[in-house]
């Protein structure tokens, strides 16, 4: 199993976990506790005076208060996508799987016929909807279990023995318990759903969430933007080098605006007078550093979640479908096993040249023969 299938085996093995455990309830549940937190949080650094140490809760009603978070919020996101650009490269530079990924993908793609449109609407989608239809049915008898009783569940499960005396007696018994029996009749419900019978009459009426794949996607770049063609033949030197300034400039004018900021806080004229305040501005400068600072560390730590997410599940799902794609045409005999295997295994380019083996021919003769032969070779020695 190459290691494209062994990501998209765990990135959907993953995906189902977490819908089966995310459900509604649990998500509104963990927004709720989230926003609560936040309220907390607002309160806290809101009514709070660090240089006094005193509470004040008319602090958060005022306009200023609000005005700072504003600015605080500005300035951590702007920190935050700094981050982010700043590991771009790097973390892009470091994903082998995505990089393998991009070139079985361009592989995989070009090989693509006039059918692959009828494959993703007519089989791939169906499949994956009849799976995920089967999941949710499962979620729902995995909560029915939850709420009913023991024995119940193993009435539902009894079966009687081969052996048994007066087997047929005896069954009809149990099916008449499990008729009357509540968690029985809404089981059987579920797992009737679940017929493959069922499922393929009524599989274009049923409401089941799921990802559904859009052939056209195909045919352009990862975001779903078009695909640009060209090859870049001018170049400007001074251009090149007043962008790469740009980013210089900006720093330095957020520099000079704090350092600026500082010097007026500390005019000596007015230090001793304003000593307090000078601390409590000290204290407000380390926090909003220290804001900034973590928001551009939290930005570098997700850059490779965000491509992951982004980049290389996208490509790696590409891939999957692809190759179900090319499984799909090989059964219905429109590929070769020998095109199959050309198309789906990623060509890699080696500088050195393949070593052949040496070739042995088998000669067949007799023992006088061999003696004939080994004596005329001592005599050449």
């Amino acid at each position: 199993m190459s290691v494209f299938d062994k990501v998209s085996e765990l990135s959907r093995g993953v995906s189902e976990v977490v819908s089966v455990a995310a459900s509604k309830k649990e998500q509104i549940g963990k927004q709720l506790i989230n926003g609560f937190l936040l309220f907390i949080i607002l309160l806290v650094f809101g009514c709070l005076d660090f240089a006094t140490l005193t509470f004040h809760i008319e602090y958060i009603l005022t306009a200023s208060y609000w005005g700072t978070v504003f600015s605080k919020t500005v300035a951590g996101v702007c920190a935050f996508n700094i981050g982010i650009n700043l590991m771009w490269e790097v973390e892009l530079m470091k994903d082998t799987i995505l990089a393998e990924a991009i070139i079985l993908y361009k592989q995989l793609n070009k090989y693509r016929k006039n059918d692959f449109e009828y494959f993703v609407n007519r089989v791939y989608n169906p499949k994956e909807k009849t799976e995920s239809y089967i999941s949710q049915i499962n979620r729902r008898i995995y909560l029915l279990n939850k709420v009913s009783r023991r024995r119940d569940r193993l009435l539902y499960s009894s079966e009687i023995p081969e052996d048994a005396e007066n087997r047929k007696q005896l069954i009809k018994e149990l099916e008449q318990k499990k008729k009357t029996n509540k968690y029985c009749i809404i089981r059987k419900e579920l797992e009737d759903l679940k017929d493959p019978k069922f499922i393929k009459k009524n599989l274009d009426s049923l409401k089941v969430k799921y990802v559904e794949v859009d052939a056209t996607v195909f045919d352009l770049e990862i975001d779903g933007a078009a695909t640009i063609h060209g090859t870049k033949t001018k170049g400007n030197v001074t251009i090149g080098k007043v962008k790469a300034s740009g980013n210089v400039i900006m720093g330095m004018i957020g520099i000079s605006m704090f350092l600026t900021a500082i010097g007026l806080e500390l005019n000596a004229e007015q230090f001793e007078d304003q000593m307090v305040a000078f601390w409590h501005y000290l204290l407000k400068c380390a926090t909003d550093v220290g804001v900034v600072l973590w928001q551009t560390l939290r930005g570098m730590m997700k850059t490779r979640k965000i491509i992951s997410s982004e980049l290389t599940q996208p490509f790696v799902g590409r891939n999957k479908v692809l190759k179900e794609y090319y499984k799909w045409q090989l059964d219905n005999g429109k590929i070769t096993l020998d095109e199959y295997n050309n198309i789906v295994t990623p060509k890699v380019e080696t500088s050195e040249p393949e070593k052949k083996d040496e070739e042995y021919i088998e000669v067949e003769m007799t023992e006088e023969q061999l003696k004939a032969l080994q004596q005329g070779g001592n005599k050449d020695e």
